[in-house]
């Protein structure tokens, strides 16, 4: 069976020295088993398509299969599959493909018949391979997974095949392997990865004999007819589109139509067949008895006898399979495994019921499909519907699952062990009926807590230390030993410290790591150490120090996801409990509010506390729990924005600025913070609007006394507030200018975050009140002027009502530098001076504009009329 764990490079090296001792992996073996004999009679040959189109779409490796027509036959026990495959390479790529011809068998219970290898350019054969050509060579495709299965490929390399040639292979494989009793199954493929022209399937079954169906995934049923005392299903489908699966699916993911069938009735059938296989044999087994005895010496308690044997399986006996024949399915004989010290999943899974048969401890196989988990039970019963087998034993009334095949366990009793879990299991067992759940998702819920402490409360300009505690258990902690046990430790120290580097520029190691592996709590806990030049980034435009929280762990498993638009589901690793308790050492004092954060998604749940200690050291900690193992396509939109909400909502930044408002001398640094633009915006749309409505608003002049007359030009005291007007425009031009880079981004978040040493309440507000103020300013003095030189009888009164406006303003500013701290040691009795003149100076021209009767005679003309009549004049002489 497939191998499930995981490879060891040791393993595989030792492998290596065993081929060069013996056979080669690719060495050329006697013809046994190989034939070359026209198809059988009962083969109905289907015609290639050789005018097929090739599609725009779905070609893979340069190739475009015309026909794939699978014809199988049992007759008897005799199970006899026949197949025609006919390809096009459609580039130089595709050449190379489908000039390489390989047939793969089994030889110990299989043999292959090879009917036709040809050749076809421009409709017309130009080669064919004549019998002897085929070469057998001894691939071991499960190498590199420490198993060898026997199989042999028959190869051929074919000569003169350009692109636009066809190439067939027409061959018929017979045999059944006897480790299934004569019971037949299998399987019909439907569609593919790359579009097929023509998909042609066939199953002749023996009329009366028992058969089972199940479709997937819209399948079509079969079109039946009878003739000779056999059945004939049929599928028949024509152009073929590709299937593409998206990445990272699940395992249990499988969209491709296809058919199983099969003689097993039901799930019970399954386990009466795999009964025999896994039956001890009734006499003395004296190795096993020998450990049998050693166990049993050293504890009665037949927990610790359970653990003890699995332990000594899966320490002692490496994994290595020899699954040639019917060992496929069947595992050796316990006392041979002993012996050899390897195995595979059947071997290790008999040799450890051979222990616990000793120690009296009831115990049973299970059959088990590592990637179909839950989804095993919508499979046909059959013994493909497993990958993997393991052991079931029985403790004080409770099932226990255990895996021999795993790296040896770490845990003082069941409490502490990791039990296997594959979502459903078939206990090989005479009262078996149907699948059964297993351990459950907390048996494999990945448990992991970090700890990281990072100092920088010397100085803003100082160095700074990291040190991240990671505390694992379960499942966690034997991922991480397995990763100490297999990976060099200065390799592993060079993996952390480029993972923290990408967050912390200029990170060095302080001190190599530590552990501390408690066996018996199956715990472990790693420490790094790690020192940076500074912590803290100086902003000279800005004048401040700005330093992120990162929590670079924790965004691991908030990664945005590849492949955004998906057909299928995206597997997640499920069940994951990570929690991440980050601690900020922080020069001076801060006041900032604690913020919490919740983000809650069908598949996970953020949470983050915020709280500080001293108020010198920021603490924040984040929960991070999965809800499922997958997220369907439907909802990846939904998804990805949680993810970005959760990563957004654990961003925090620590600024520690040299002013209230850092006002560089240019215009320089990041882009403008939304908010103020937003406001500065609408701020002017509402003033155009208005200074216009005012420009045209057209009272009478005021009344003059009989003896009065208007007057031409400005003259008088009226030149001061001109020049007043020019001089507002410019300076009040330069105070919005230089104002303009604490409305930033960053400079804005400076101010208005909870986050922010300098943080105030009244800073956004007040900020967005002195904007829209200073516009308002400036609109008003470029409206006066126009005014003032028209002569427009609304002049004085527009003037009073803005001098009014500049007044309160004045007093505002005065008001909010006593009440923001920042501001109000920076207010001088130059500030308050400046104040008090505007205050003065406002009430002076007020005054001034309301009696003068200069400014009743100046501003006379109205809007369209030119110079007031006469009659309202009056016609005395001037003054």
């Amino acid at each position: 069976m497939m191998r499930t764990w995981r490879e060891r490079l040791a393993g595989a090296c030792l492998l290596w020295g065993l081929l060069a001792a013996g056979v080669h992996a690719a060495d050329a073996v006697p013809l046994k088993g190989l034939s070359y004999a026209p198809p059988p009679a009962w083969v109905d040959a289907q015609v290639v398509p050789l005018d097929a189109a090739a599609p725009a779409e779905g070609l893979s490796q340069g190739r475009h299969y015309l026909l794939a027509d699978e014809q199988v036959r049992v007759a008897g026990s005799t199970l006899t599959d026949y197949h025609h495959v006919a390809t096009r390479a459609v580039n130089e790529r595709g050449v190379e493909d489908i000039a390489n011809v390989q047939i793969r068998f089994d030889p110990s219970y299989q043999t292959l018949t090879v009917h036709r290898i040809e050749v076809r350019r421009a409709g017309r054969v130009v080669s064919r391979v004549a019998p002897g050509a085929l070469k057998l060579l001894q691939r071991e495709a499960s190498l590199e997974s420490l198993i060898f299965d026997g199989r042999l490929t028959a190869h051929v390399a074919l000569h003169d095949v350009r692109v636009g040639d066809i190439v067939e292979t027409v061959y018929s494989v017979q045999g059944s392997n006897p480790v299934f009793g004569g019971r037949r199954f299998g399987s019909f493929d439907f569609d593919w990865g790359v579009p097929v022209a023509y998909r042609h399937a066939r199953l002749l079954w023996p009329q009366g004999r028992p058969l089972h169906w199940k479709l997937h995934n819209g399948a079509q049923a079969a079109s039946v007819t009878e003739a000779s005392g056999e059945l004939d299903h049929r599928w028949r489908l024509r152009e073929v589109p590709a299937r593409l699966v998206d990445e990272n699916s699940p395992g249990w993911y499988d969209p491709y139509a296809w058919a199983e069938w099969g003689e097993f009735e039901d799930w019970s059938a399954v386990a009466r067949w795999a009964l025999p296989l896994y039956r001890l044999p009734a006499g003395p087994l004296p190795a096993v008895d020998r450990e049998v005895a050693r166990i049993a010496a050293t504890t009665a308690d037949p927990e610790q006898r359970l653990l003890a044997a699995l332990r000594f399986v899966q320490r002692e006996v490496r994994y290595l399979g020899i699954e040639m024949g019917t060992n496929s399915h069947a595992p050796h004989a316990p006392e041979l495994v002993l012996q050899r010290r390897f195995g595979d999943c059947k071997d290790k899974t008999l040799l450890s019921l051979a222990l616990l048969r000793g120690l009296g401890i009831p115990a049973r196989p299970a059959l088990v499909h590592t990637s179909l988990r839950q989804a095993t039970a919508e499979r046909l019963p059959t013994p493909w519907a497993f990958n993997h087998v393991l052991v079931q034993a029985d403790l004080g009334g409770q099932r226990v699952w255990l895996d021999p095949t795993r790296a040896p366990q770490a845990g003082k009793g069941v409490a502490q062990w990791v039990q296997a879990d594959f979502g459903r299991a078939l206990l090989v067992d005479a009262d078996t009926r149907e699948l059964v759940p297993m351990a459950g998702l907390e048996a494999r819920a990945l448990k992991r807590e970090l700890h990281a402490v990072l100092d920088a409360s010397t100085g803003f300009d100082k160095p700074a230390t990291l040190t991240v505690t990671t505390r694992t258990q379960g499942e966690a902690a034997e991922v991480l030993r397995d990763a100490l046990a297999t990976t060099a430790r200065q390799d592993l120290q060079k993996q952390y410290l480029d993972f923290y580097a990408a967050s912390y520029p200029g990170l060095t190691v302080d001190q190599p790591f530590t552990t501390r592996d408690d066996l018996d709590a199956n715990t472990l806990e790693l420490v790094e150490h790690y020192r940076m030049p500074s912590y803290w980034v100086r902003n000279d435009k800005l004048a401040r120090w700005t330093g992120e929280l990162e929590v670079p762990d924790l965004h691991e498993w908030l990664r945005r996801p590849k492949g955004l638009n998906r057909q299928g589901p995206l597997a997640l690793r499920h069940p994951v409990d990570f929690k991440l308790v980050s601690e900020f050492r922080l020069p001076q004092t801060w006041d900032i509010k604690p913020d919490n954060v919740l983000v809650e998604d069908p598949a996970f749940t953020l949470r983050r506390e915020e709280s500080w200690r001293d108020r010198n050291t920021i603490v924040l900690t984040d929960r991070y729990e999965t809800r499922a193992d997958h997220v369907d396509a439907s909802g990846m939109q939904r998804y990805v924005a949680q993810l970005d909400k959760a990563r957004t909502g654990v961003s925090y930044n620590l600024y520690h600025q040299d002013a209230a408002v850092p006002a560089p001398a240019t215009l320089g640094g990041d882009s403008p913070h939304w908010l103020p633009l937003v406001v500065g915006l609408l701020a002017l749309s509402g003033l155009g609007v208005l200074t216009r409505r005012l420009y045209l608003w057209d009272p009478q002049p005021a009344a003059l006394p009989p003896w009065g007359h208007a007057i031409d030009g400005l003259g008088g005291w009226l030149w001061l507030p001109l020049i007043g007007l020019a001089a507002t425009l410019f300076t009040t031009g330069k105070t919005l200018l230089a104002a303009l880079p604490a409305l930033t981004v960053q400079a804005w978040s400076g101010l208005t975050l909870s986050s922010s040493p300098t943080y105030h309440a009244l800073w956004a507000p007040l900020l967005l009140a002195e904007l829209v103020a200073n516009l308002t300013i400036m609109a008003g003095a470029l409206l006066l002027l126009v005014l003032m030189l028209k002569r427009r009888s609304n002049m004085p009164r527009i003037y009073i009502g803005w001098m009014l406006f500049v007044a309160i303003v004045t007093l505002g500013d005065a008001l909010a530098s006593q009440i923001i701290p920042t501001l109000s040691e920076q207010w001088t009795a130059k500030d308050a001076g400046a104040a008090v003149r505007t205050w003065l100076s406002a009430w002076i021209w007020i005054a001034y504009f309301r009696r003068s009767d200069r400014v009743r005679r100046t501003f006379m003309r109205r809007l369209g009329h030119g110079q007031a009549s006469a009659a309202q004049s009056g016609s005395a002489s001037p003054a």
